[in-house]
């Protein structure tokens, strides 16, 4: 994504070009590329700019003492990361971002955003980062109800089945790998790949490498 293509994403959008220029000096703006598998924030630090992806995707990441690893989101083009710590300088990070492939980021001080003041572009840039935070809470209540079922085949159908609504369609392609799957539903991996493997046998769905087909009917979801 080139620069002059900021406009079209969500924390930028309603902003004229001039407008975009405006707010990358204002708000300091910097461009870092990365490699997959890079270490872009760290949990344990405090940070006062805020991400965007301009071109790959990032992992949230929570790992705890013991090294168990937890997906808690990933962010593609044109997607915010880091913005709630941003927003909070004084609260440490309780998660690590990690590149999910090459790629580069924009980094943007946070805190003319929190007191707009009387600047139109400023204040558009202040809601569009309410409904941003907004959206990504909602994805956390989400993600709690694909979490909340005891069984590993109880969080798969919640997950699958809030998919196939997503895409108004019982065959959707899957936003994770199998390893990704299971830190997103925070089971083991080989549990899982067993459990998707019975629930193929049971007929309730037919797996491909990224791509699911359920077989129930509409409206039984």
């Amino acid at each position: 994504m080139e620069i002059r293509e900021l406009s079209a994403t969500p924390l930028f959008r309603g902003l004229t070009p001039e407008e975009v220029r405006q707010a990358l000096t204002a708000l300091d703006a910097s461009r870092r590329p990365f490699a997959k598998d890079e270490l872009l924030l760290q949990a344990g630090h405090c940070i006062t700019h805020l991400g965007l992806v301009l071109t790959g995707r990032v992992h949230i990441e929570h790992l705890d003492v013991w090294g168990s690893k937890t997906l808690l989101g990933q962010a593609g083009e044109g997607d915010l990361f880091a913005e709630t710590y941003a927003c909070l300088p004084q609260e440490p990070l309780l998660v690590n971002v990690v590149a999910a492939s090459d790629g580069e980021a924009l980094f943007l001080a946070s805190e003319r955003l929190l007191y707009p003041g009387e600047e139109p572009w400023l204040q558009r840039m202040a809601q569009n980062l309410l409904q941003i935070a907004a959206r990504k809470n909602l994805g956390l209540a989400r993600r709690n109800l694909y979490t909340a079922p005891k069984t590993i085949r109880g969080r798969v159908m919640a997950y699958f089945s809030a998919l196939a609504i997503k895409n108004d369609s019982l065959q959707f392609t899957l936003p994770f790998d199998r390893q990704q799957l299971a830190d997103f539903l925070g089971v083991d991996r080989s549990a899982l790949s067993s459990t998707l493997s019975q629930m193929q046998r049971d007929g309730l769905l037919t797996l491909g490498r990224r791509t699911v087909k359920l077989h129930t009917a509409p409206e039984e979801l």
